[in-house]
């Protein structure tokens, strides 16, 4: 089961995403600070080719997951990146398109914090934060990806929240080793899209 914690910039995901895996929960860790601290290609400098970088790296990364019954905690999914694309009024490759919706079983949006906390890899705003969220929740709502609103509470508060509803989500929820292996097969082949 694969359940994805997203938001905008400085909303909690971080936190409550290591505190999962403190727990023991499987965890994909958030692709854009990585390769935002790797300094090589920077989403102020060049928006378009750093969101094609994180796509490629996010589906090479759940490409691996293929334990289909296990239940993983992705610190943002792949149409996170159609969202700042949107933001940024950039046009949406069609990569996009060919990403699998069915492969993320929940999505928990992260409502924004009352503050905002900047950072060398967060240079964004409140402001911006509340248009990414809205967004955000768009992409993945338009792919009938079930979404849940986490409220600002305590982050040991949300984890519960969130814990509670992967139970519910998972008991209603039937996988077979063939849904894993088409998945699989699908991200393989987007990854492959992106050295053509």
């Amino acid at each position: 089961m694969r359940v994805v914690i997203t938001g905008g910039p400085s909303v909690g995901k971080t936190t409550i995403v290591k505190i999962l895996e403190e727990k023991g929960y499987r965890v994909v860790h958030e692709i854009a600070t990585r390769l935002i601290k790797e300094g090589k290609i920077l989403p102020w400098d060049d928006r378009a080719r750093f969101q094609a970088e994180v796509l490629r790296r996010q589906l090479e990364a759940e490409s691996s997951l293929l334990e289909f019954d296990r239940i993983t905690f992705l610190d943002r999914g792949a149409f996170d990146g159609e969202a700042y694309y949107r933001c940024d009024d950039l046009p949406v490759p069609p990569t996009f398109s060919m990403v699998d919706p069915s492969q993320y079983d929940l999505a928990f949006l992260v409502e924004p914090l009352p503050f905002f906390d900047a950072n060398e890899v967060r240079r964004e705003d409140l402001e911006f934060t509340e248009k990414i969220t809205c967004m955000i929740e768009k992409c993945y709502a338009e792919r009938n990806i079930k979404v849940l609103r986490v409220p600002f509470m305590a982050p040991e508060d949300r984890v519960r929240y969130i814990l509670a509803e992967v139970e519910k989500a998972r008991d209603s929820k039937v996988a077979s080793p063939e849904q894993a292996a088409t998945m699989f097969r699908v991200n393989a082949q987007v990854v492959s899209s992106f050295a053509g």
